[in-house]
């Protein structure tokens, strides 16, 4: 451990010597930045060669598919990386009013009306922001980045109790041969695929158990030529599916000024062709033909790439009972989600402010990783719930093993009656939007001006029907 003062001679910027983490994602590359400020060293091991230039990798096939970065996950990356939103917009990337510029089409209808929203979010390509965030990195002398290796493994030291680094290999090596990098702190953010629980349990320790609920939804995407002379009002378009019986939806948003990412999705098994002609026919086949009509314009660009690899999953690290102290996981290594709700960007982002309060209210690294796993899963517990919420209600979904009690049946049918709402009242869907993107807590769908909105909507049998009293009367949060 090494202490170095802070240039104000306040609190000690740096506390420790050196830290690596696993995964170049948002995810790893947000973690790098909160560990700048606390490590005299940070090392980021990446399986594939990173570029400062906007490309897909092969390391991360979703990334060839509609990406949202939520309002809060910007506001949190805006605070590591100062100006980011305005090197994003000077790349290319367009600021997005969800009142004004995002059109969607939900339960057979389209909004309306328009209004100036509070919400307003960046949109463009994963490319774009992962590569602009690499590019602040590797200016940072303190930070090095190893490409093209994969981690086989964790060092440890004190009787496996504690981490001393990790042992690396060229990607795709044949040889048993592995080079040890020491280290203090090991942060594990290599996605879904993430090798923890093997290496845990490895080393004696019990690995996390883990709830997977699979709606079985899949994506096909490609990149067209934005249409010459488009003048229409909106910047994105989403057709939403809905269940439990309108499976097919797609989504239009720009990657920059010239360009459009466009995304098929199907849920249930109602997976989108990847041949041009059949994404043609998909497109032409969603509930509403408007999306099909936009793209009759627009010069296609790649191929069609299609990706399944979509189910919630949640590793349940907070509950073990014994840690191996200086290893963390974050990310998606502990919670996946649906990419459907585009909630994964903005829950990276999460998972590193959670890394940072952690840090600075660290002493030393013993007790470190339970404290961060428990506080992780208090942070993720909303967005695993509202996706859960959502997918729960598909007849084919699996992994849903307890019935629904009669609370959350009521919550699942209040939330059907705001997404109702919000395609034609304003006030309901400004708030919606703020729940959405993770500004307001869930539980401000269910302030009493917000109710009363919502109760205009639904038929008037339903709402004889439906006693929503339990609802006000609860003095906790709740999640739609």
């Amino acid at each position: 451990m090494i202490t170095k003062s802070s240039p104000n001679g306040a609190s000690p910027a740096v506390k420790f010597d050196h830290a690596v983490v696993i995964g170049g994602s948002i995810a790893g590359l947000s973690a790098a930045r909160v560990l700048i400020d606390h490590f005299a060293r940070v090392t980021i091991i990446e399986r594939d060669r990173l570029s400062e230039a906007p490309e897909f990798r092969r390391g991360v096939p979703q990334s060839r598919h509609v990406h949202v970065l939520r309002l809060r996950g910007q506001q949190i990356l805006n605070q590591q990386f100062p100006g980011l939103t305005d090197e994003l917009v000077t790349s290319g990337a367009l600021l997005v009013n969800a009142g004004q510029q995002a059109e969607f089409h939900l339960f057979g209808q389209w909004r309306a009306p328009r209004y100036p929203s509070a919400i307003v979010s960046v949109a463009c390509g994963r490319p774009l922001l992962e590569s602009t965030l690499y590019h602040r990195l590797r200016r940072q002398p303190r930070i090095t980045v190893i490409e093209e290796f994969e981690v086989a493994g964790l060092a440890v030291a004190a009787r496996a109790e504690r981490v001393a680094g990790v042992r690396l290999r060229p990607k795709g090596s044949l040889s048993r041969q592995e080079t040890t990098l020491a280290a203090d702190l090991v942060v594990d953010a290599s996605g879904r695929g993430s090798k923890a629980p093997r290496w845990l349990a490895g080393l004696g320790y019990m690995p996390p158990r883990e709830t997977v609920v699979n709606a079985f939804p899949g994506y096909t995407s490609r990149i067209y030529e934005r249409p010459a002379g488009f003048s229409e009002p909106w910047e994105t378009m989403y057709i939403i599916p809905t269940p439990p019986d309108s499976p097919r939806g797609g989504v239009i948003i720009p990657m920059d000024r010239e360009r459009w990412l466009v995304t098929l999705i199907g849920v249930g098994r109602h997976y989108p062709p990847t041949d041009p002609d059949g994404f043609d026919d998909y497109a032409r086949h969603l509930p509403s033909p408007r999306l099909s009509e936009a793209l009759r314009g627009a010069r296609p660009l790649t191929k069609p790439y299609g990706f399944r690899r979509t189910e919630n999953r949640l590793r349940h690290y907070e509950r073990l009972p014994r840690y191996l102290e200086g290893f963390v996981v974050m990310g998606d290594s502990v919670c996946a989600l649906n990419p459907i709700h585009a909630q994964g960007m903005t829950v990276a982002a999460l998972s590193s402010q959670v890394l940072e309060r952690s840090l600075q209210a660290a002493g030393s690294r013993t007790g470190l990783a339970g404290r961060f796993q428990r506080a992780l899963a208090e942070a993720v517990a909303g967005p695993w719930q509202m996706s859960l919420s959502i997918d729960r209600r598909w007849p084919a979904t699996a992994g849903i093993s307890e019935p629904l009690d009669e609370l959350t049946q009521l919550r699942q049918t209040y939330f059907s009656w705001v997404m109702r709402a919000m395609v034609h009242n304003p006030t309901v869907a400004e708030r919606f939007f703020h729940v959405q993107h993770m500004v307001e807590p869930p539980a401000s769908l269910f302030q009493p001006a917000i109710v009363a909105e919502v109760l205009r909507s639904p038929p008037p049998q339903v709402q004889a029907a439906v006693d929503i009293q339990p609802l006000l009367a609860q003095d906790r949060p709740v999640a739609a």
